[in-house]
């Protein structure tokens, strides 16, 4: 068959410029006494930070350079894709060892890492190996970087999520009694490849019935039959930027329950997206949506958050929950 992706926009030099500013922002934070340096070793943030896409690298930035180290795989790789770093493979030894065997670390007394994303035995060996350098656990630098988008993240997000959109009513026909989840989700994988997305952006989730209310749970062969409620909740990726929708259909007539809490909850999510705007603050949101979902009698029931960002992950910064202070 031959495919019939939708066209999709290179990230450009956009990109690339929004990845040496990141890069520049986080030097000058060292500069100004935030330590010596700042070992990233979360992917997501590699990448944002370089371009880099492979499954196993760490990005070393000083105060005027940055190293990305790397495994010979990606020896071809990283030279077509990292920008603003310079290319270390690291080959006979741990990352670790390497950070100390190549002088990266030297003259240097401090150290940052990322502490919500290094495991523990990670951040042990760190410890060992590289004393007496000082070690700074550092929350949310990369993450305060992400959270607003630059003009070519918003232009691959806005693409991977019309090419959810596609598939969602391509989807549609396909919900006949009979069908089974497995079959569903199969279905959701192939079109999003078909329409250009680089694949899913996480396992899609199709339920049937009373499995729908598993909310993240996973598909079976359940077959789907009259006046069941079907959820699916999917997405893709484009340049590595996410989708990520969620709905809910049923097959025939739904049931005059399930009617009643479908109609509470689209009226409580249009309040929610005619009242969101830049300023307000997450929490205050998420209680008007709440409201609207407690005065109609489900209140004890609504026992998650309202929404999240989307970017390289499919769940990112701001969140919007009761919990957040975020400032939209």
């Amino acid at each position: 068959m031959r495919a019939t992706g939708a066209h999709r926009t290179s990230p450009g030099s956009g990109a690339h410029l929004r990845r040496a500013e990141s890069v520049r922002a986080l030097q000058e934070a060292l500069r100004e006494g935030l330590a010596d340096a700042f070992l990233v070793t979360h992917l997501p943030h590699v990448r944002y930070l370089t371009g880099f896409t492979g499954s196993n690298a760490w990005l070393l930035i000083r105060k005027r350079s940055a190293i990305l180290l790397t495994d010979p795989r990606y020896r071809e790789q990283s030279a077509r894709e990292v920008q603003n770093a310079q290319v270390m493979i690291v080959s006979g030894s741990t990352m670790t060892e390497a950070l100390r065997r190549e002088g990266l670390l030297r003259r240097l007394r401090s150290m940052a890492f990322e502490a919500s994303h290094c495991s523990f035995t990670v951040a042990q060996n760190l410890k060992s190996a590289l004393k007496p350098l000082r070690l700074l656990p550092l929350h949310d630098a990369v993450e305060q970087l992400r959270e607003n988008k630059y003009p070519d993240e918003v232009q691959a997000t806005r693409q991977a999520i019309r090419i959810s959109e596609t598939v969602y009513t391509e989807i549609l026909p396909l919900l006949r009694p009979g069908v089974r989840e497995i079959d569903i989700a199969a279905e959701i994988t192939y079109r999003h490849r078909l329409r250009g997305a680089d694949g899913d952006s996480f396992a899609p989730i199709v339920l049937f019935g009373a499995r729908s209310s598993l909310i993240h749970g996973t598909p079976s062969r359940a077959t789907l039959r009259p006046g069941q409620a079907i959820l699916m909740d999917f997405g893709c990726r484009v340049h590595g930027y996410a989708s990520d929708i969620t709905r809910t259909v049923f097959c025939g007539k739904a049931p005059p329950r399930l009617r009643r809490v479908y109609d509470v909850v689209q009226k409580a999510q249009e309040k929610g997206r005619a009242l969101a705007a830049p300023g307000m603050t997450a929490s205050v949101l998420d209680e008007h949506v709440r409201n609207v979902i407690r005065d109609n009698g489900y209140g004890d029931r609504f026992e998650h958050g309202l929404g999240h960002g989307l970017g390289l992950e499919v769940h990112e910064r701001p969140a919007l929950s009761w919990r957040s202070s975020a400032e939209l």
